[in-house]
Parts: C-alpha cells; sequence; structure tokens
C-alpha cells in the first residue's frame, strides 16, 4: 500500500490533531510542494554549477541538498531544501507550515 493510499485511508477519521501525523511523511511532502513549485526540483552547487543531490538527512525538513566533489576541486556544499521558497524565513517544518496555510 503507498504512503498516498494510507493516507486517504485515514483522512475520514482525521481529527485537527492528526493532521500532522497524516501529512507529516516528510518525503511525500516535499515531492507535492515540488509539484507545485513551492520548493526547487533541482538546485545547482554554487561552487562547481553541478545539480545537487537531494539526500535525507537528520534535521529539521529531513532532507538537505548536498553537492560533494573530491580532488583538485574537493568540496562539500550543503544548502537547504527551503532556500529561495516562502518558507525561507519560517521556523516551522514545512508539514506544519502547510497545514497552517489551508486552516
Amino acid at each position: 500500500m503507498s504512503s498516498l493510499e494510507k493516507h486517504r485511508a485515514f483522512e475520514s477519521q482525521a481529527g485537527m490533531y492528526d493532521l500532522e501525523f497524516l501529512y507529516g511523511l516528510k518525503k511525500d511532502v516535499f515531492e507535492w510542494c515540488m509539484g507545485m513549485d513551492m520548493i526547487a526540483k533541482e538546485y545547482g552547487c554554487p561552487t562547481c554549477g553541478e545539480k545537487m543531490v537531494l539526500t535525507e538527512r537528520n534535521c529539521s525538513d529531513g532532507y538537505i541538498w548536498v553537492c560533494r566533489k573530491f580532488g583538485v576541486n574537493e568540496h562539500h556544499i550543503k544548502r537547504t531544501v527551503r532556500k529561495c521558497s516562502w518558507f525561507d524565513e519560517s521556523k516551522l517544518i514545512i508539514p506544519q507550515a502547510l497545514i497552517l496555510t489551508y486552516l
């Protein structure tokens, strides 16, 4: 059962306090936000110009953009998924900001 199907199964029973659980699967939230152009679908490394990789990390949002190169132009650049989005200045995690926006 996909996570979207799980969401739909719980939607009819969801109360106010269930919303964070219901929409709290960060990967699905990020995919939806990318599809709605709320956050970047890709991000170019400011050092080498190549596409950065969306990587799962133990941070408030759960994901960051990473570019890690070895050798002559060695660098390890990290960028938040919020970069250049309307979530950029928010202290809330993205699912919470979306819940409050749509209440």
